[in-house]
This record gives structure tokens, sequence and C-alpha cells, in this order.
């Protein structure tokens, strides 16, 4: 059996844990194997998309406890399961499927969009092992949460459950179990064929927007993508068409 499952389905890469029996858990073993599928999705031309879920009952429970050494090398080999979603070329959807745990919920957090079940569950639990936060999870949070949410699940250790992270503004929806990868795959339909590059970069752009407080130079390096894009065939097809569309309805 393997660890983490694979597969390309409609331009868009399906990554799935694959150890209920341990509850997903991030050993060295499988943050090796996810660094390799990712590098496989970010390379493949045709991949648009990357969706991260669990098999069983849990998304992920984090890392093998007994891995968790005052060794950096160590910690950073674990960090490598969910740093390469995190920094993932790709846009990449978080299908959490059950508790989200420690550097699991680092994983969900590290990606771009989180489509949760009622069973979900985001549950820092570094406190709980005497830890400090790690592999940028502050960070990634405050990028997604207000002070307050984030003060509450850091600083003082709470969970929330599917429904409260949507309500909270960490997750996009909450939907019924049997339906969680399908509505992931379908949240991915208006991207399948747009190329590739559009989408690399306009997610580039969305990183360097959240590093600056200066409109202008967003304003300018925006003005740049889109000169680039209005070259491209797609757009001159695109606008083509839509200019059709409105002369012959006129």
């Amino acid at each position: 059996m393997s660890l983490v499952l694979f597969e390309i389905r409609d331009n868009i890469a399906l990554l799935t844990l694959n150890n209920p029996d341990k509850r997903n858990m991030l050993t060295l073993e499988v943050c090796e194997m996810i660094v390799d599928y990712v590098d496989q999705a970010e390379k493949h031309p045709d991949v648009k998309a990357l969706i991260v879920t669990g098999n069983g009952p849990t998304f992920c429970a984090g890392g093998q406890l007994s891995d968790i050494t005052p060794d950096k090398l160590m910690l950073e080999n674990i960090y490598s399961g969910f740093l390469c979603i995190a920094q993932c070329e790709l846009p990449t959807i978080a299908a959490v499927n059950g508790p989200a745990v420690g550097a699991g919920f680092n994983m969900a957090v590290g990606c771009d969009v989180r489509i949760v079940t009622d069973n979900a569950r985001f549950e820092p639990r570094f406190f709980g092992l005497g830890l400090h936060p790690g592999g940028g999870n502050t960070w990634m949070l405050r990028q997604l949460a207000n002070w307050n949410t984030a003060a509450g699940m850091l600083l003082f250790s709470q969970s929330i459950s599917g429904q409260e992270s949507v309500d909270k503004g960490l997750a996009w929806k909450c939907v019924p179990s049997d339906e969680l990868v399908d509505e992931a795959f379908a949240f991915t339909k208006n991207i399948r064929s747009l190329p590739k590059e559009l989408l690399l970069r306009t997610k580039q752009t969305l990183r360097e927007a959240g590093s600056t407080n200066s409109h202008s130079e967003i304003v300018d390096l925006e003005t740049a993508q889109q000169v680039w894009s209005i070259k491209q065939p797609f757009a001159r097809e695109a606008i083509d068409a839509m200019m059709k569309k409105i002369s012959s309805s006129s």
C-alpha cells in the first residue's frame, strides 16, 4: 500500500495521504513522497492546480512524535512535506476531510483555498506538546485570519470545526463528507482550460501583493503582467470572441 496516492484528472493533480491507520501522519518517508509528487505536478505541462486530501477520518495528524527532536535539519525534513505545498507554484486546495493537527494544520493553512466538511477540525496542538509553533505557521495564519482568530488558536490553543473555519474566513465552504473531493474538483472548473503560465503568474502576483502596502507598486506589477497576457494567443482569442458576441447581440 502506498502511503501517498497521486493522480492527474481533468488537468488537476490529486494528492491523497493514504495511511489512515496512522492518521496520515507526516513521517519522513511520506514527506519525501509528497515533495516528489508536488514536483511532478508543477512540472507537468497540463496540470493547472493541486488538491490535497486525506484518506479515512483524518486529514493529517502532523509529524511523527519520535521525529520531533531539537535538530534543525530533522525539523526541516518534517517541514518539507507541507512547505512544498505551501510554496507550490500552482493554485492549491486543501480538501479537509477530518482533523488537521500540528504539521497537518500547517499543510491545510499553507494551501490557497480550503474546502472542508463538518468532520474537519483545525487543531494547532503545539502547546499540547510544549512546542512553539513552527514551519511558518504564525505567518500563514496571520495571512488568512484576523488577530482575534490567530491569537485564539495559537496563544490560547483553541481548535475550530469545519463550519467555524468558514465562519472565520479560513475556509471557502463546508460540504458533505461524501462530496468533498468532487466539490474540490468542481471548484477548479473555471481554470482547467486556462494557460498554465497565466495561473502561475497570477499566483505569484497575489503573493507579492500580500508583501507590500504600496498600491502603486502592485499597479505597476499588474500592468506589466496584463501587457504580457494581452499579447498571448489565449487572450486575443477570448477578447475577439467576446467582441463578436457583443456585436451579434446589438
